[in-house]
């Protein structure tokens, strides 16, 4: 059988010549080696055309290929070796639709719809079927993306090249909005979402990070709408949610309408947020011993700056903060400002984290004044940490050292006397004068009883406020004392003068 069939394989390669054909490379090791299995068929490369999704669309001519196991072997042109050609298939590909219009010698076209993700998923060859010269091969757009798919179209081996890096924007809640250029990562892996933010200097603590939109430019000229939820790979390791990008795409972090306090603070601590090396620029308004703008860095342990640590650079509170009503007052990239209330009590009675806050660039810390002061918790308040360490109030008159003295916060009256020395001979010592200047601008001047005796009460041995003025006054004998001696001081004068003429005579 093999000695008949050998003189038609012959023949059969031989009958194109009659054109004035060459005899190929391929067509004499065809003939010399009748072990060869091959069809005779399309035995030269192919002119076929590619439009839809992919990279490079266009006109391509499609080779032969040797294979891999056998050199003797010849592949035919395939429908995924065309679309490498083509740059590979973009993410926004619908493989599953695939259609193949191959032109007849008589009547219409032929039509042949294929399905690649077959392919992908079950392993189904004749998805990728053999090319003619003159197919057209169109991949259309998918209407929508499966997140779950993503990762596999964008491994197989006609999609685009993994190590070529891409060009997307990043808008919206992150630290440098704008255009950048995306690199694989170290495995070599396509360029992810995480990866451009980290880019972009991570997110902003106003990102709604649930509600993340990816737009695609597709080959229709529309565009495709990804919705992605970081929320879930934070919190659930949801590894789906972090989207393979594509050349083109915009990533857009929305500002979050409503912020919840817990999950503020462990966005701000992900790796997707902003850089926590970086200072911070922030205002710190009210009740702070030293109010206006400051620059905080990280802590040692590169956590962001907080609240409280803002509070302290500032001087820490003074004894009139409303902690119970602090805002936090943060720009956000469409203009407008999250509002954050927060509870620093709760944080001294209940130990809420939440309530100390991690900072952002450009924040606004806002202490108001408290209408009315707890004694009991104004002690507990001196203790805090955001509290200051120290006081300055000034005790002028009649005391041992008069000036300026440095005193714990919430320091009673009589501490602050002792702190001076205690009054000396000439003091009255029944009565001192507080002098406090409010923070709306006004002076407040009380006369207040002395008992060292007596424990810190608002009646006659009150807390003391920074820079509050004591002053003691002279006693009723001394006044008199004081009063005669500058009566006398002229007469005195008088009689040394005439002293002077008696000496000098």
């Amino acid at each position: 059988i093999r000695s008949i069939l050998y003189p038609v394989k012959v023949l059969a390669f031989l009958l194109p010549l009659q054109a004035g054909g060459v005899i190929s490379t391929a067509y004499s090791r065809l003939i010399r080696d009748p072990q060869v299995t091959v069809s005779l068929v399309n035995l030269r490369p192919v002119q076929i055309a590619i439009a839809g999704e992919v990279n490079r669309p266009g006109s391509y001519t499609v080779s032969l290929a040797s294979g891999t196991e056998n050199k003797n072997t010849i592949q035919f042109p395939k429908l995924t070796q065309a679309i490498k050609n083509a740059g590979g298939f973009t993410q926004a590909a619908n493989l599953r639709q695939v259609l193949v219009r191959r032109p007849q010698k008589f009547g219409p076209e032929q039509i042949i719809p294929v399905d690649l993700w077959a392919l992908l998923q079950a392993g189904d060859l004749s998805q990728d079927m053999t090319l003619r010269d003159g197919d057209t091969i169109f991949i259309p757009t998918a209407n929508n993306l499966n997140l779950a798919e993503s990762p596999q179209l964008a491994a197989a081996s006609f999609a685009a090249d993994k190590s070529q890096s891409i060009t997307v924007a990043v808008v919206g809640e992150v630290a440098r909005p704008g255009s950048y250029v995306v690199k694989p990562n170290e495995t070599g892996d396509r360029p992810t979402l995480t990866i451009a933010l980290q880019n972009a200097g991570g997110v902003t603590q106003a990102a709604d990070v649930r509600f993340i939109q990816v737009r695609r430019p597709t080959k229709t000229g529309t565009d495709q709408i990804i919705n992605v939820d970081l929320w879930q790979l934070l919190q659930a390791g949801d590894l789906r949610q972090n989207l393979i990008l594509e050349q083109g795409d915009t990533i857009f972090i929305p500002t979050a309408s409503e912020v919840n306090l817990a999950q503020a603070n462990q966005l701000a601590a992900t790796n997707i947020a902003a850089d926590k090396t970086q200072p911070l620029s922030v205002a710190i308004v009210g009740e702070v011993l030293r109010p206006g703008p400051y620059t905080i860095k990280a802590d040692e342990k590169g956590s962001l700056p907080t609240l409280t640590k803002a509070i302290q650079t500032a001087g820490g509170i003074t004894q009139t903060a409303d902690i119970r009503q602090i805002q936090l007052r943060r720009p956000t990239r469409n203009g407008t400002e999250q509002i954050f209330n927060l509870n620093l009590w709760q944080l001294l009675q209940a130990g809420d984290l939440r309530q100390d806050m991690a900072l952002q660039q450009g924040d606004t810390i806002v202490i108001p004044t408290a209408t009315a002061l707890n004694p009991a918790e104004a002690t507990q308040l001196a203790a805090a940490s955001f509290s200051p360490n120290i006081i300055k109030v000034n005790v002028v008159g009649e005391v041992t050292k008069p000036g300026i003295v440095e005193v714990a916060p919430n320091t009673p009256l009589n501490q602050a006397l002792l702190a001076a020395g205690g009054f000396n001979n000439r003091a009255r010592k029944a009565t001192v004068d507080l002098i406090r200047l409010n923070p709306d601008g006004t002076v407040y001047k009380r006369s207040l009883d002395v008992d060292f005796a007596k424990g810190i009460n608002d009646k006659n041995n009150p807390s003391l406020r920074q820079n509050d003025v004591i002053v003691v006054g002279r006693s009723g004998l001394t006044q008199v004392s004081d009063t005669l001696g500058n009566i006398l001081s002229p007469i005195g004068g008088i009689f040394s003068l005439f002293n002077f003429f008696r000496i000098f005579q």
